[in-house]
């Protein structure tokens, strides 16, 4: 049985344990016997996600922006062209743009000065012009925000672009790529200068977790509603990312503000467009088989970047907006085409466990008329099958309580009787003739899920809120680890807690090749020292455990999932539905599968079932 990798995953991760930091060094490596390998894709073929075209709403050539003259090294007083420029009092000159900004007839500067020595991030300096060359004090400086984060560790950020005739963009602050920051690491601004004083016309600050994609801002101050007055946009991109997911493609969307007597007023338009551009992509490339395997990094990437800049995808990075408050998105729908693209590529590759791993993961498609479309997509690969019989089970299955991920209360033996945990014992089940009885010969098995050698237990899978990526959590004694899995944060509510939010996870199974799983919607394996973690390319064929969802020969595996009961053998796969079973799918739990996948049990609302599938 395969299944298959994305070609390439996104972004990820902050290493440790619900807010401590570690790294984890990321080598693609194979896993497992050689016929059934676990594997990472590292390949830039045709088709990859280095390869995905990346749509930025059309709107790149109003981007573009000069850049400014970088200063002399330790320069104080400075001619440039026909000024001469002091510096802020202890400050040297770091560039300069001289143009004349306010419509005078003279030429005026904006400047980025800071420290010659330490991490203090500096000041943006607007010189008005005036006739003569006597060298010119600073009109009016602009400091960023006191709490920018002040790392010796970091590196500089001191970016000055002129966007329009009467303004520029200025970044300040630092990149700290090796170590997370408790304050925002960079503050970007537009601040014109086309009336009597220079003022900051929109102002944000960023936040840059180590391993996310690397965000960067443009501006640009053109008309955009042809009313005369200079309007204000920001193109905001990501690109590559860190371990554990590979590298994302760039992704850029716009967000606009349109001048009034009241102020800037958000032109939601523009983003809703660039979001709806982003899908439409993704949806194109899903159709061809040479592609396909992009998209799915692709869609990760669109994304973080929703989740990166807007307050409703609960993680945002930019994390202050002066001038025109939050930035809400408003792409709820354009959002919803990128994930059903995901599940069509993922048809298109031909595998159907993440086409509907996928459809789950794709919140607002899930009532509406192209998830049935989506839908009817997976079962050309997954034919439905519908049952025989399903059968209520009288034995009260123990349903693990908190937090931990656990081996099901249920197991089929090789004879294909039904196994039941209670709290009284084991009960056998026969699945066609409805006979219960003790199970006397079996002792009840653990529901922990622990090593091989009982010396480590999985203690959770959580999404820290990050928008990087899930993390699960291992206990070995008094020992805690925590790793990065490659799978991103689920869509839809907002991630809150002091200890994240718990993620789904379904185990599969854990033996010398490692641990494999379902976390979230991705299925993993993570390795057997637990320093690694790589999305799962095929079951390792390792034993079987007694309430995993494995049949008891290891060779069919069943996912409960919102299109149906999808189980998939060496030979085919199916999905299973039932009358009595419509609606509860994506909400069954400890489901298991006999040999030949003919007979089916799941738990649902604390009670067990057992049906037949011919």
């Amino acid at each position: 049985m395969s299944l298959r990798a994305p070609a390439a995953f996104v972004a990820v991760a902050l290493c440790g344990c619900h807010g401590c930091h570690d790294s984890h060094p990321y080598v693609p490596y194979t896993i497992g016997p050689a016929e059934a390998a676990a594997t990472v894709r590292t390949d830039a073929g045709p088709g990859s996600a280095a390869s995905a075209p990346t749509p930025d709403a059309g709107e790149a050539s109003a981007f573009t922006g000069t850049d400014a003259t970088p200063a002399p090294p330790s320069t104080t007083r400075w001619p440039i062209q026909r000024l001469v420029l002091d510096a802020p009092q202890g400050l040297v000159f770091v560039s300069a743009v001289v143009r004349d900004v306010d419509g005078d007839g003279n030429d005026d500067a904006f400047a980025l000065a800071r420290p010659a020595e330490g991490n203090d991030p500096g000041v943006l300096a607007f010189y008005r012009g005036q006739p003569g060359a006597a060298p010119l004090a600073p009109s009016a400086t602009f400091p960023p925000p006191g709490d920018l984060a002040r790392s010796a560790s970091c590196t500089p950020v001191d970016r000055l672009v002129l966007v329009g005739p009467y303004a520029v963009l200025a970044e300040l602050g630092a990149q700290c790529p090796l170590h997370a920051t408790t304050s925002p690491d960079r503050w970007v601004a537009i601040v014109s200068a086309s009336g009597a004083t220079p003022r900051v016309r929109l102002a944000m600050t960023v936040a840059d977790p180590p391993g996310a994609p690397a965000l960067s801002v443009d501006g640009d101050t053109s008309d955009r509603d042809g009313d005369g007055l200079p309007d204000v946009a920001l193109r905001v991109t990501l690109e590559g990312g860190g371990a554990p997911l590979e590298p994302g493609p760039r992704v850029s969307a716009t967000f606009a503000w349109l001048d009034r007597p009241a102020g800037l007023s958000r032109d939601q338009g523009a983003t809703e467009a660039s979001f709806a551009a982003l899908a439409s992509s993704a949806a194109s490339l899903a159709t061809r088989a040479a592609d396909a395997p992009s998209v799915p990094a692709f869609v990760t990437q669109v994304r973080a970047l929703w989740r990166a800049v807007c307050p409703d995808g609960g993680s945002p990075r930019i994390v202050g907006v002066a001038g025109a408050g939050a930035v809400p998105c408003g792409a709820a729908r354009a959002l919803e085409q990128a994930g059903l693209a995901e599940v069509h590529a993922y048809v298109t590759m031909g595998d159907p466990l993440h086409a509907a791993l996928a459809l789950d993961g794709t919140p607002a498609a899930s009532a509406s008329r192209a998830a049935a479309e989506a839908r009817r997509w997976i079962e050309t690969l997954a034919p439905t099958a519908n049952a025989r019989l399903v059968r209520p089970v009288l034995a009260v299955p123990v349903v693990p309580k908190g937090h931990e991920p656990s081996w099901g209360s249920l197991a089929f033996e090789t004879s294909g009787k039904l196994l039941v945990r209670t709290r009284a014992g084991v009960v056998r089940v026969d699945p066609d003739e409805g006979d219960e009885g003790a199970a006397d010969d079996v002792p009840a098995w653990r529901p922990a899920v622990v090593s091989p050698d009982g010396a480590t237990r999985w203690v959770e899978a959580y999404d820290p809120c990050d928008g990087l990526a899930l993390r699960a959590t291992f206990a070995s004694g008094d020992d805690m680890r925590d790793l990065a899995l490659p799978v991103p944060p689920p869509m839809g509510a907002r991630c809150a807690g002091s200890r994240g939010a718990l993620a789904r996870v379904i185990p599969i199974a854990w033996g010398p090749g490692g641990l494999e799983a379902i976390v979230g919607d991705g299925p993993v394996i993570i390795t057997a020292d637990l320093e690694h973690a790589v999305p799962l390319a095929g079951l390792l064929g390792q034993p079987g455990t007694l309430g995993a969802p494995l049949s008891p020969d290891g060779k069919t595996l069943v996912v409960p999932t919102s299109a149906g009961l999808l189980v998939r053998s060496p030979d085919r796969t199916r999905l299973l539905r039932a009358p009595e079973l419509d609606g509860t799918y994506a909400d069954q739990r400890d489901c298991t599968v006999s040999n030949e996948a003919s007979h089916v049990a799941c738990v649902h609302a604390g009670r067990a079932w057992v049906g037949a599938w011919d």
